[in-house]
């Protein structure tokens, strides 16, 4: 019986980088022949991560975090230092032949087209790389056509193209051979929000259907929150949460709050969904009781009282990243916190509680 392989399995990676000193007091030296000092720069650190078939996850972290270095030792553009890498458990750079039907990648302002060639002739190249049929080919093609709207422009010489159309090009591009795994580096970067709006039709069309593993890197908080319900947090190298996307904006702020404003002051106020925080004139805030469904909340709200508006005002992924990336950059390490060895504070401990 063959052995059955999660669609991404990275285990222990790291990967470092040789650096330079480019300071002043090198810049001006007298000896401009001799070799700046040079060091290492550690930008993956015993990295694990495992993704299954049909799954959906963000990779999320600050610009230098190591997500794009992940991305590339995930396709095989980069060797590791240390640990492995496997998709469907073939090695991306050893099994670059057969890996390269099992994924299709995007990096964001970088296009795979054929720069002075028409993106059909782009498309037709890459069906006759991959072997597609033709039947499959065009039906594909014209599906893709249907969301991302390319035969408008794809006439069109790519270099005459704007951003946001090869943009959607270069998707099309990575999704022509449908691959079981797709790897997305910021693909929305630089697009007018119809574009944007395209794109995540498409992401969200993919992703419904269960047959594709997706892992996308963003600094678009509003598509993360619409697309992916897990989340993998890399900070200056090391994975500081993986898991749920409601346990990462519940480990890092107090419970929802709700704010309703009512038509006339509600008097005395007694819910069953919800405590009464405090009343000020027709305004109230409330906070749901645990495990409160919020449209249960707001039925019972509207059929006792006149609303003006409800206001589920919660922590959102944006304001938990913004709190990461501001901690020190010293790990603590301090015995005396044998919860947190790694000084990685209450979201640390919330990955390692949800992964």
């Amino acid at each position: 019986m063959s052995e059955v392989h999660p669609a991404i399995r990275v285990a222990g990676v790291t990967k470092t980088f040789r650096t330079y000193d480019t300071g002043e007091s090198r810049r001006f030296t007298l000896r401009p022949w001799k070799r700046p000092g040079a060091g290492r720069t550690e930008a993956l650190a015993d990295v694990d991560l495992t993704v299954e078939e049909g799954e959906f996850i963000g990779l999320l972290g600050q610009n230098g975090a190591g997500k794009s270095t992940l991305i590339k030792v995930m396709t095989g553009l980069l060797l590791p230092e240390a640990g492995t890498a496997r998709l469907f458990g073939l090695d991306p750079y050893a099994d670059r032949t057969d890996n390269a039907r099992n994924m299709g990648v995007t990096f964001g302002q970088r296009t795979q087209l054929w720069w002075d060639l028409p993106a059909r002739d782009s498309f037709g190249i890459l069906r006759d790389i991959y072997g597609l049929r033709d039947d499959d080919f065009r039906r594909t093609l014209a599906d893709l056509d249907d969301v991302l709207a390319l035969s408008g422009f794809w006439d069109t010489p790519v270099r005459f193209l704007s951003l946001g159309q090869r943009v959607r090009c270069d998707l099309a591009a990575a999704l022509l051979h449908r691959p079981p795994i797709l790897f997305l580096d910021e693909p929305t970067i630089g697009l007018d929000v119809l574009v944007k709006d395209q794109v995540r039709t498409l992401l969200g069309n993919l992703a419904a259907t269960g047959d594709h593993s997706i892992v996308l890197t963003t600094h678009d908080m509003t598509e993360v929150e619409a697309l992916c319900r897990r989340l993998v947090v890399i900070d200056r190298g090391r994975v500081v949460f993986d898991g749920d996307r409601d346990v990462l904006t519940g480990s890092a702020a107090g419970p929802v709050t709700v704010l309703v404003e009512f038509a006339a002051p509600p008097g005395a106020l007694t819910l069953e969904s919800a405590a009464v925080e405090s009343v000020e004139g027709t305004s109230v805030r409330l906070r749901p009781h645990p495990g409160t469904d919020q449209n249960a909340l707001a039925r019972e709200l509207l059929s006792v009282h006149q609303v003006r508006s409800i206001v589920f005002d919660g922590t959102k992924v944006e304001d938990v990243l913004r709190a990461l990336y501001a901690r020190p950059a010293t790990r603590t390490d301090d015995p005396a916190d044998p919860e947190d060895p790694e000084g990685l504070g209450a979201v640390g401990a919330a990955g390692r509680a949800g992964a």
